[in-house]
């Protein structure tokens, strides 16, 4: 039932697209920061020339990190962001204040405090942004081709994790795992769009080796290169790389995961290029990379922030869009983490001693490392932890949880397996969809404006709402449809 498959790459393309156009110009996390290292990599600017009068942040902790990072990079006229960030003041405006900006503003040399990042997240919207001739619709191509990127990752997830048996069981998981917030951010420009996308598309591939039977090489290839996306994205996506591929071996078994992978030329090479890929990023950071010493002391108080921080951010997993200011209703990620839990659960009582452990000790390292990460690594630069720092890694929890419960379906109460396949598809639609209803509220009528704003928008993005309106609610019923293939209970055929 190759229409399963089908369905969910559909809706996520039509809600990549939705979100590309929908969200308003560079009102994701510092996006404007990371256009203009686009189009300084456009023009041949893998680095960019520091700026000695650096001096971004609050404190000086905050100051003295981005001064690492930033660079100047000159823009040619109309391409200058700055005149269309004005909807990112305080108080949830509408994007309304675009309908009057210059679109031509003059050129200027302006900063990044991303200059310094690693530079394949930016080369193929580098190719595309300088055919526009406005920041708007330079950014808008920016962030096609990073949607065209992280849909080609979520592409290989996709099917690495089908199963023919059981269609629709087999792709809960990632159902869970690619959140709206990995979507918002697959469709930014950024260095997260690749990350995240390249986390779903590595553990994927993993999982799908430790199948058992024949591997065909394609896999393999798969694998190192989602593998080396995500190695390559930003400074900490080595070990995002390592730490799943940990887990993959755990739960398949050390043994017979190191068989798979020292039989055969195909696993070498893939061993090779990925190896590659680490060294290339240690590379980058070594040369230019900005400097940041794990903070040990006081570590207690640091973990007790750190557990604040987390707490804080933990909701941004499923969805907090614009600059962190447009928040989801709080049923929302509620629902979201239940339905990870239930997930996990129905796993955990169907599979194995060894299984099991594994995925209590994942879930318990997603609940307790993000604290960790900030205390030792965030917490030295002054900046708060975001959701999409960490849900590169994150994702593990769905995707193992969704692959054990496929590999010992035939364990499983046929009632209790359609329940799941009913309720999550429905789930995941209604809560995909309102998540960029309330994200394009926000930017067309403002915060505190009309629940149903399309008729009376303040500011439409190109097409209109219409369009892309039609776009979300066509995704929610492709998702909510895959309801109707309940082929989940069916026994593995042997061999």
């Amino acid at each position: 039932m190759r229409l399963v498959p089908a369905l969910v790459l559909v809706a996520w393309a039509l809600l990549l697209a939705a979100w590309v156009m929908g969200n308003a110009p560079f009102a994701a996390p510092d996006e404007a920061d990371h256009y203009i290292r686009t189009i300084g990599v456009s023009e041949g600017e893998l680095l960019g020339k520091a700026d000695p009068d650096a001096g971004i942040g609050v404190t000086p902790t905050q100051i003295a990190w981005t001064a690492q990072a930033t660079r100047l990079v000159p823009l040619p006229r109309g391409l200058d962001p700055e005149p269309f960030t004005c909807e990112l003041s305080p108080g949830e405006p509408s994007a309304a204040c675009l309908n009057t900006v210059d679109s031509r503003p003059p050129p200027v040399t302006a900063t990044t405090t991303v200059g310094n990042y690693q530079p394949l997240p930016y080369l193929l919207p580098a190719a595309v942004v300088r055919t526009a001739s406005s920041a708007p619709a330079a950014l808008r191509l920016g962030r096609a081709v990073e949607a065209l990127s992280a849909f080609a990752l979520l592409a290989i997830a996709v099917f690495a994790l089908y199963d023919a048996v059981s269609p629709l069981l087999s792709m809960l998981g990632v159902l869970l795992a690619v959140t709206p917030m990995a979507l918002f951010c697959g469709a930014t420009l950024s260095g997260s769009s690749t990350e995240i996308a390249g986390g779903v598309a590595f553990l994927s591939c993993l999982l799908r080796l430790c199948r058992p039977g024949p591997l065909r090489t394609r896999w393999w290839t798969f694998m190192a290169f989602s593998g080396a996306v995500l190695a390559l994205s930003r400074s900490a996506s080595p070990a995002w790389m390592v730490l799943e591929r940990l887990i993959a071996a755990a739960w398949s078994g050390p043994r017979t995961f190191a068989r798979r992978w020292s039989s055969g030329a195909a696993p070498r090479m893939a061993v090779a290029a990925l190896v590659l890929a680490v060294a290339l990023n240690e590379l980058w950071e070594g040369l230019y990379g900005s400097r940041v010493e794990i903070e040990t002391g006081d570590l207690r108080a640091g973990l007790v922030a750190g557990a604040h921080e987390w707490w804080r951010a933990l909701p941004e997993l499923v969805g907090k869009f614009g600059y962190l200011d447009v928040k989801l209703p709080l049923a929302i990620p509620l629902a979201w983490f239940a339905l990870v839990l239930a997930l996990s659960a129905a796993a955990a009582v169907v599979c194995g001693k060894r299984e099991r452990l594994v995925l209590v000790g994942v879930l318990g390292a997603g609940l307790l490392g993000p604290a960790v990460f900030y205390a030792l690594l965030i917490r030295p630069t002054g900046f708060g932890l975001q959701g999409r720092h960490v849900l590169p890694i994150l994702v593990a929890v769905p995707i193992l949880a969704g692959e054990t419960l496929n590999r010992h379906r035939t364990r499983a109460s046929a009632r209790w397996l359609r329940l799941l396949a009913v309720a999550m598809p429905v789930a995941v639609a209604l809560m995909q969809a309102l998540a960029w209803y309330v994200n394009a509220k926000r930017y067309a009528v403002g915060g505190a404006g009309l629940n149903w704003f399309p008729a009376r928008a303040a500011w439409a993005p190109p097409a209109g709402w219409w369009a892309w309106l039609a776009a979300a609610a066509l995704a929610g019923v492709c998702l909510a449809a895959l309801s109707l293939m309940d082929r989940v209970a069916s026994p593995r055929p042997s061999g």
